[in-house]
């Protein structure tokens, strides 16, 4: 089965003290990273374990600024910032954000 790279680096790093993120986890964190390969806007930061067991990713384009978690019951936890002020937040399953993201990128060009 194919995995995104950076998911199978972060796997692969082998310490003891990391948990096995469970499969949902895990195909929400793939979805995240496809889409935003998909739509090739920069990214410098990369997925990190959480001790509530979740993936966390910050994210920054330009003035935008993206704190995204996968948790483990599917539901990705999400901020959304511009010019350093909370402009949303939430908890929404994969397919409900993914469209949610993409609204926000194409609002905030303006």
């Amino acid at each position: 089965m194919y995995m995104h790279p950076e998911l199978k680096e972060l796997l692969n790093s082998g310490s003891p003290f990391y948990f096995t993120p469970n499969a949902v986890t895990l195909q929400n964190a793939e979805a995240l990273l496809h889409y935003i390969d998909d739509i090739n806007l920069e990214r410098t930061s990369t997925f990190e374990f959480t001790p509530a067991e979740s993936l966390y990713l910050v994210w920054n384009a330009e003035d935008l600024e993206f704190h995204l978690e996968c948790l483990t019951d599917g539901r990705i936890l999400y901020t959304f910032r511009k010019g350093g002020y909370g402009r949303a937040n939430g908890c929404l399953a994969i397919d409900k954000f993914i469209p949610l993201l993409q609204e926000y990128l194409l609002m905030s060009i303006w």
